[in-house]
């Protein structure tokens, strides 16, 4: 939730209160990449000198401090330094929480993650949520402030159940590696080959690019070009949010059965082609209604099998920071490049057939990009004789 409790608001939290531009005010929501990425060689060298329940601890109380310490009157661009640092504790926390759910997924780490996938996917939704009815219940920046206050308690409150449940997990042999190749059943030891790191980085990087084209220029399109309502923008835009947080336990059960690159090129097809499919379906709400509910259950799919995937390619707390950071970079390229095609395209004023333009090169980036890296694993299995179940 802390995530995006603060994003509806940067207007209240920053234009009112520092009298800043909306373009600083928007780097809010993207300066914590930069945290993102430093926060990966932070990884590399703890892992293995830290055990991940340790992690979630320090990075949780860590991240608790700096998200109260931008409640304080720092200006603008202080704010914006803390935010940035915040992104490292952000990554850090997320990539121990997942590592501790690989370790208790007990064979089956594609359910695992699966399972574990839908309370973080719901958090964001309600986050933002959360962070609007703040805003519309109070008096500007002043009352918006005390968010800050209330995500660093969210984090003690991690780092608390973490503290308390810490005998479980320390327990768990921390050298232990789950085979996710086949159907998730056997334990193999750290001598199994692993998978190269970029398809996986890659895969989620072209995941979170359409994302960013669906929650920050769909809404756009759908109001300006074909004049829904806030209603049926709202319900078009979440259904395939709320689709993809409750399919990624079912979706991860499935890779578990039939192997995840599988579940992963299958998924990556259907989405593409549905991504395509909205470029011709936009003036009509059912029938877009439909395109996002396919939109939505092939989204959980590609998230709980590229998070199995990335895991396979090295350290667990290392391979999921970067495959957070390579999530959160695609999420900003996405957003940006869509808005620079369109302006491109139709200046201030984009036609249907402009939304539809972009729309169709985002498919096709994302299809090429499902070829692409499923070819590699798979090639790359071949050369070093794994076994798995394509």
């Amino acid at each position: 939730m802390p995530d995006t409790m603060a994003a509806p608001v940067v207007r209240e939290l920053f234009m009112d209160r520092y009298g800043a531009s909306p373009g600083l005010a928007q780097m809010f929501n993207g300066i914590n990449l930069l945290g993102a990425f430093a926060a990966l060689p932070l990884l590399w060298f703890l892992r293995g000198k830290s055990h991940s329940v340790a992690l979630v601890i320090w990075g949780s109380i860590a991240d608790a401090l700096l998200l109260a310490a931008m409640a304080l009157p720092l200006g603008l661009e202080w704010t914006l330094v803390v935010r940035a640092l915040e992104g490292v504790t952000d990554v850090i926390v997320f990539a121990a929480l997942f590592d501790l759910v690989r370790r208790s997924s007990r064979g089956y780490v594609g359910a695992g993650m699966g399972i574990a996938s839908t309370p973080l996917l719901m958090g964001l939704g309600f986050g933002a949520m959360f962070g609007g009815l703040v805003v519309r219940q109070s008096a500007g920046g002043a009352s918006a402030n005390w968010l800050f206050g209330l995500s660093a308690v969210l984090s003690i409150l991690v780092a608390g159940i973490a503290f308390i449940v810490r005998r479980r997990f320390e327990a768990i042999e921390p050298s232990a590696d789950i085979d996710i190749s086949n159907s998730g059943m056997n334990l193999k030891s750290n001598r199994q080959v692993r998978d190269p790191m970029w398809p996986s980085l890659a895969m989620t990087f072209s995941d979170r690019a359409t994302g960013g084209l669906i929650t920050g220029t769909l809404p756009i399109a759908l109001s300006q070009v074909f004049g829904y309502s806030p209603l049926v923008r709202g319900l078009l835009v979440g259904l395939p949010l709320l689709l993809m947080a409750l399919g990624t336990g079912p979706a991860g059960w499935l890779c578990d059965r039939i192997g995840s690159l599988r579940v992963r090129i299958f998924a990556g097809v259907a989405y593409a082609a549905s991504f395509a499919l909205l470029s011709v379906a936009g003036d009509q709400a059912i029938p877009l209604g439909i395109v996002m509910v396919i939109i939505g259950i092939s989204a959980s799919a590609l998230f709980s099998s590229s998070i199995a995937l990335v895991i396979r390619s090295g350290p667990a707390t290392m391979a999921l920071g970067a495959f957070r950071g390579a999530g959160d970079l695609g999420f900003l390229s996405g957003t940006a490049f869509s808005v620079f095609l369109l302006s491109s395209m139709g200046g201030e004023s984009p036609t249907y057939s402009n939304y539809a333009a972009v729309l169709t090169i985002f498919a096709g980036f994302h299809a090429l990009t499902t070829l692409i890296t499923g070819v590699a694993l798979k090639l790359s299995r071949s050369r070093n004789a794994t076994v798995g179940n394509f």
